[in-house]
């Protein structure tokens, strides 16, 4: 199945129950996460892909097991806090309401309260804790540029996109988690689809500008981060394609052969830029919905490869299909694998059995989540939207102040325990 029609699924369960006033049972999340207590190997330096094993600089190898840190960086409205949770709306909506209500200045603080206090540095402990090596982070162009392509600040060091990502790795550092810098929205967009940051473009791939941007700021992530060695790897697009239930020009079909030709010319493309930086660094593609979308890396010259798939099955049949789709790419080119996003529904626990039977690394999908249906997140949090277009600026600033904080969420006990 589809992310977009689970999605849109699990949207609609939780607002029937906000608006029928039925709240989940209260849990008592501190007894709960006691249990959890687990304390990570240290890190031995870069990773790197030998023959489809992750490996680290002392030729042990590494299977990453991490969560992502969904809605942080990039807002994905049907999990936040916001009314507008159509999969019209993107983040770049909300920005531009802002912006309009508010004025740059004001929607930039209330930004910075947002990110500040979704993800801090007791919530990377929190992952530590709970046995996760690794989270994958994904962000946008805007975290880091304008709408026109410019860089946010001629000072690298001042650019809150670079600011907000050298803080995470830092944290990471002190837990030995592992991070995977995921490009989840690419100038112009890599889909249609509104996880991109907005909806109905797909023009990535049509305009020469948008793709320069991109291979501008992969080639600044890349020269940035060249020598960290708790950087696991950089996934260039999350996504590509994930065009379904978009009508428009762009709207190619995920597997079609123009959807293909056009996403390999562009993950080419973007390679090509990081590489000119950063040899050593694994890069990822992500085949969206089949590993039969990837590229041959030898035919290529790609190395220290690892190809990734998102798996949102819910049949225990259609997830071991999926697997053998991608440790057949391990055999047949050596890359490593990634589940860079899943949620398998009631079929959880089978799911995370076979990705550890075949020793395939995953990032669950995800860290916390508002109003998006309890299985979503590790932390979820039902509360009552806010309403951004009449909703007074000082009200807004204060929920983002005192209702961020993952102690005021709800811990998934039963979801951690299942992929535990």
């Amino acid at each position: 199945m589809k992310k977009y029609f689970t999605r849109f699924f699990a949207v609609i369960a939780a607002a029937v129950m906000l608006f029928s006033g039925c709240a989940r049972e209260a849990e008592k999340p501190v007894a709960e996460l006691e249990q959890y207590n687990y304390q990570n190997e240290p890190a031995a330096g870069m990773l790197a892909v030998e023959n489809g094993v992750l490996k680290n600089e002392k030729g042990q190898e590494v299977v990453l097991k991490g969560v992502n840190l969904g809605n942080w960086m990039l807002m994905e409205t049907w999990m936040s806090f916001i009314t507008n949770y159509s999969d019209e709306w993107g983040y770049y909506d909300t920005l531009e309401v802002l912006n309009n209500r508010f004025g740059e200045e004001k929607t930039q603080e209330l930004i910075k309260i947002y990110e500040d206090n979704f993800i801090t540095d007791s919530d990377i402990a929190q992952i530590e804790k709970l046995g996760f090596n690794c989270v994958r982070v994904p962000f946008w162009y805007r975290n880091f540029m304008t709408e026109e392509g410019n860089w946010l600040t001629d000072d690298p060091n001042e650019n809150p996109g670079f600011q907000r990502l050298d803080w995470l790795i830092e944290q990471c550092r002190v837990h030995n988690i592992y991070v995977i810098l995921d490009m989840h929205g690419a100038p112009g967009g890599q889909s249609m689809n509104h996880s991109t940051g907005k909806a109905g473009r797909n023009t990535l791939y049509t305009d020469n500008a948008d793709m320069e941007t991109a291979k501008r700021l992969w080639a600044g992530i890349a020269e940035r981060y060249r020598d960290e060695d708790i950087v696991a790897a950089y996934d260039l697009l999350n996504e590509p394609q994930n065009n379904s239930g978009y009508e428009g020009e762009n709207a190619w079909q995920a597997e079609s052969d123009e959807a293909v030709e056009k996403t390999n010319a562009a993950y080419d493309a973007l390679y090509n830029a990081v590489r000119s930086v950063d040899k050593n660094h694994i890069i990822s593609f992500e085949g969206i919905w089949s590993a039969d979308v990837l590229p041959n890396p030898q035919e290529n010259g790609y190395i220290n490869m690892m190809y990734q798939m998102h798996l949102y099955d819910t049949k225990k049949s259609k997830i071991r299909s999926r697997v053998k789709e991608m440790t057949k790419m391990r055999e047949k080119w050596g890359v490593a694998l990634l589940v860079g996003e899943y949620n398998n529904g009631g079929e959880e626990a089978y799911a995370n059995g076979i990705y550890k039977e075949n020793a395939i690394s995953t990032t669950k999908w995800t860290y916390k989540t508002f109003n998006a249906g309890e299985q979503w997140g590790i932390f979820n949090k039902d509360t009552e939207r806010i309403d951004i277009n009449t909703a007074p600026y000082d009200d807004i600033k204060a929920f983002l102040e005192n209702e961020l904080s993952t102690d005021s969420f709800t811990f998934n006990a039963a979801e951690t325990a299942a992929i535990s």
